[in-house]
């Protein structure tokens, strides 16, 4: 008797562990922080919520969402919408790169980009070439020639 109760515990305790490695388990314990999760299981936040400002065109939003997604390639990304220096409801916006554009220092969404063609048309742009498996420095390159012309850009570090 006491053999079968052993038996039938180490089985469910094998079917769990199988359940458990399926279900991506080091993920979902390390997601313990409520953090949405992408379809593919990866830490890149599914789809954020994006405030009304963000949302003023479905283009607006497309650029918000792969910004938010997508900060730590945007950190290296120069905007030359002139937003380096310019004052923006009343205050003073000193952006050192496109994410700025998007996120503030504090993780909230900063609304100059949903005003701004110029920054949905570099995001945008940069997303598309880097879905094409084009280099983050080539990104870069591309975005430096094809936008230097239009205005003062952000004092952005190069890509590693």
């Amino acid at each position: 008797m006491k053999t079968k109760i052993i038996s039938g515990a180490i089985a469910v305790a094998i079917v769990i562990i199988i359940y458990y490695t399926l279900l991506g388990g080091t993920q979902l314990l390390n997601n313990a922080g409520g953090e949405k999760l992408a379809d593919n299981n990866t830490k890149k936040p599914a789809k954020p919520e994006l405030p009304e400002f963000a949302q003023k065109t479905a283009r607006v939003a497309e650029a918000y969402i792969y910004a938010a997604q997508n900060q730590d390639k945007l950190k290296y990304l120069a905007c030359y919408c002139g937003c380096a220096g310019m004052e923006h409801s009343d205050k003073l916006l000193s952006h050192k790169s496109l994410k700025d554009c998007y996120i503030k220092p504090d993780g909230s969404f900063e609304p100059h980009a949903s005003e701004c063609k110029l920054c949905n048309d570099i995001t945008l742009e940069a997303r598309d070439m880097l879905m094409k498996g084009s280099s983050l420095k080539d990104v870069r390159k591309t975005i430096d020639d094809g936008y230097s012309g239009r205005g003062v850009g952000t004092d952005t570090p190069m890509p590693p």
